[in-house]
């Protein structure tokens, strides 16, 4: 139980975190990065609840598929001007 308890608080904070940098973050791919990570931390909540279908399901449409078409649009836009130049 109480490991149950630990692996939910530390899953937490990495959750709030990613999300927090995530939202903060200048770079699309950085960002699409740590949403990834956001979502792997759902999928252990999902776990965590008794439910490894959810789990799995949430890693392979949402971590795996989502996001790699979110990835290859962002590659495809060819933002480096838009990065590189002063505010």
């Amino acid at each position: 139980m109480i490991f149950q308890w630990l692996v939910f608080l530390g899953t937490a904070f990495v959750a709030i975190l990613a999300s927090i940098l995530m939202v903060t973050r200048k770079n699309p791919i950085h960002s699409a990065l740590l949403l990834i990570l956001t979502f792997l931390c759902t999928a252990i909540f999902f776990f965590l609840l008794q439910n490894p279908f959810i789990a799995v399901i949430q890693v392979l449409v949402y971590a795996g598929a989502i996001m790699m078409l979110i990835v290859f649009v962002i590659m495809l836009l060819e933002l480096e001007e838009e990065l590189h130049s002063p505010l």
